[in-house]
């Protein structure tokens, strides 16, 4: 790895305001209560993060050493309350909320296993494990079949094509690790986004 900067807790806690937005709506499209917002929120938030952390055994995770990622989780759910009446019109917002968390988790993720010493291939794991783990907790809790497991418009892989871009920055390249995380951010959006517009999906293995 050429390049040791750390990209910023900010980029963290963004990640974690724009997927507490998602679990926020997930909770209230399900009809649950004030409760059941408050802790998807959380959940989705938060989830990845806490999964990042305990696999790589780097302490005390970071969601739980600094109270300003429960604020950006619940901060979010209020905003997914006084907004979720207008989704209807702020649908493509969402899914661009959506594509973006991915992608500023899957960076993070990813950046902080290369800090740590990891290969880049287990990189690539951790970040696509700190991108999808608040959904795959999420989907858990409630007994949904986790959505990165099932076939559809392109999630999981449009998620590891920006971890994937963002590690050969970072571990082949001299490039500064916010340009390279912006661009690989940018990549997971660009497919997201395309794959939303065209209906580009994976398929069903075994299925005809």
């Amino acid at each position: 790895m050429t390049d040791t900067f750390e990209l910023p807790m900010w980029w963290d806690l963004l990640a974690t305001f724009l997927y507490a937005i998602v679990g926020t709506r997930f909770a209230i499209t399900r009809g649950y209560d004030i409760i059941g917002v408050l802790v998807l929120s959380l959940v989705g938030g938060v989830g990845g993060g806490l999964l990042r952390d305990v696999v790589l055994q780097a302490g005390t995770p970071m969601a739980l050493r600094s109270t300003w990622y429960l604020t950006a989780a619940w901060s979010a759910a209020g905003v997914g309350l006084m907004l979720h009446r207008m989704v209807p019109r702020l649908q493509r917002i969402l899914d661009i909320v959506g594509a973006a968390s991915l992608g500023l988790y899957g960076v993070f993720g990813a950046q902080k296993a290369l800090l740590l010493g990891l290969s880049p291939l287990s990189a690539v794991f951790i970040g696509f494990l700190n991108a999808v783990g608040g959904g795959l907790l999420r989907d858990i809790i409630v007994r949904n079949e986790p959505e990165v497991f099932r076939p559809g418009t392109y999630f999981a892989v449009a998620t590891i094509a920006g971890i994937i871009v963002f590690v050969t920055f970072e571990a082949f390249t001299t490039v500064p690790a916010d340009v390279s995380g912006i661009i690989g951010t940018t990549v997971t959006v660009v497919i997201r986004m395309l794959a939303l517009r065209f209906g580009w999906q994976t398929r069903a293995i075994g299925r005809r």
